[in-house]
This record gives structure tokens, sequence and C-alpha cells, in this order.
């Protein structure tokens, strides 16, 4: 692992460690997608940034158990976001999406299944939503 690796994976650690103490320990979703961004948007002050989108796709892909390669893409719309990365399980590399929502300062991750679900996501902008569901 190199060290700006590293770096990333501490820095999703903390965030992550945030995000779980804002929400009393409860998660969301996956994300991935393109559209810098530095103003905050939508329900908080998240920064929509290439960065910050990095160590979300980091953070939520060790979560899942993943190698994350690389970071393909993002989006940002209404104070969602959606990251597409490219991770690796065992020998099998995957297109992967995470997306998030704002928590103020923070992006919560969410889950993709409940945001595609008949009647699931309704808040969720179409952009989004549209990219997210159709990797399932």
């Amino acid at each position: 692992m190199t060290s700006r690796t590293r770096a990333l994976a501490l820095s999703a650690l903390a965030a992550g460690t945030l995000v779980l103490a804002a929400c009393g320990g409860s998660s969301s979703s996956d994300s991935t997608s393109a559209a810098p961004a530095e103003s905050p948007i939508g329900g908080g002050s998240a920064e929509c940034t290439e960065a910050v989108m990095e160590q979300n796709a980091e953070a939520s892909a060790q979560a899942a158990g993943l190698e994350l390669i690389d970071t393909k893409s993002y989006e940002c719309a209404d104070g969602w976001a959606i990251v597409f990365a490219i991770t690796k399980s065992g020998d099998i590399e995957q297109t992967t999406a995470f997306v998030y929502q704002a928590e103020g300062p923070i992006w919560a991750q969410n889950q993709i299944d409940a945001i595609c679900a008949d009647g699931g996501g309704a808040d969720v902008p179409a952009s989004i939503k549209d990219q997210a569901c159709a990797l399932r």
C-alpha cells in the first residue's frame, strides 16, 4: 500500500468514524460519477471535490471488503453524490458505484438497494438515482 493510499485510507477511516458518530452508527449506500463542484450543495456543506470523493470511495470499498483500484468519476447534485470506482475482490476487477447524501459537512453512504427498491429513493435526484440503479 503506498503512502498516499495509506493517507487516504486513514482520512477516510476518520471521516467514516465521524459519520457513524453523527448518525448513531447507521450507514447508507454507494456512489460514483463526474461533476466536480467546490462549493457546498444540497442538504449540507459537504464538499464535492475529487479528493473528498476519492476518500469516500476508499472508505466504502474497505468497508465492503474490496480493494479500491481507481476512482473513475463522480457527480454531485442537490446534496447527493455518486462515485464510480474500479474495485477488486480477489482476482476480479469490477465497476462499483457508491452513493452518498450530504449530512452537514460530511457525506453519509446510502444503500443502493434501498434507493433502487420500489418506492425507494424518492428524494434522490434523478441523475444520481438513474446511474446508481443502472448498475443493479
